[in-house]
């Protein structure tokens, strides 16, 4: 049986991505949980997973420096940071995300790049969704906005911009998946995460009340 609560998975590539890293860690930590139900209130904790793709010892602790300034607004959240030193395989994209699933012990998943932001309350429309129904996967919708960004600054530019490989937010409930199926595939690079929701979403039943709502951003290069 899993635990309770909710693991937030964020795969880092290079230190370049720190001031988008910030940003999306800061959604995270900021979310609300707090679900209403007839039995009363309730929070799940969160689980934050930062994975490093072979950072040396400066460039992890540059990051863990970067964790530890961000206060979390949940309380009964935590952040770990894991570092994959192996020097095969060359492309980590999808070891990278399965080893987060083996590292994740909570009932609820969701994985994100650091491109993603999620809007406050976010985890808590996915949550009680996934609970007010027998579905496996609850989405939300999610848009994409142009920035620029270097060193510790991120500019965000006016439009909207079109992102094939952005996956809507999606919150998994692992309870109702078979292990064997909770598994990321090579396919695209760059989009795993997406095709991984999609899989999914055919397979099995997914709650898709949230997709008119905006639960998500996606930061792209403009």
């Amino acid at each position: 049986m899993r635990a309770s609560g909710l693991d937030v998975v964020v795969r880092l590539n290079d230190t370049s991505e720190l001031p988008l890293l910030d940003r999306c860690v800061f959604s995270v930590l900021g979310q609300s949980h707090r679900i209403t139900s007839d039995r009363g209130d309730f929070s799940e904790p969160t689980r934050l997973h930062v994975m490093l793709c072979r950072f040396s010892f400066t460039e992890a602790q540059a990051v863990r420096a970067a964790m530890r300034a961000l206060r979390p607004v949940d309380e009964t959240a935590s952040v770990a940071l894991h570092n994959w030193r192996h020097p095969e395989p060359f492309d980590l994209g999808v070891p990278l995300l399965n080893w987060s699933l083996e590292l994740a012990k909570g009932r609820y998943f969701t994985c994100l790049d650091p491109v993603d932001l999620l809007l406050p309350h976010a985890s808590a429309k996915l949550l009680a969704r996934l609970r007010a129904t027998p579905a496996a996967l609850a989405l939300g919708g999610v848009t994409t906005r142009k920035v620029r960004w270097w060193d510790d600054v991120v500019l965000p530019l006016p439009g909207e911009s079109d992102d094939d490989d952005a996956a809507p937010v999606f919150l998994l409930d692992r309870a109702r998946v078979p292990l064997r199926e909770q598994v990321f595939h090579v396919g695209r690079p760059g989009a795993e995460i997406a095709d991984f929701v999609r899989r999914l979403r055919a397979q099995h039943l997914a709650n898709t009340e949230c997709m008119a709502d905006l639960l998500g951003v996606r930061q792209v290069p403009g």
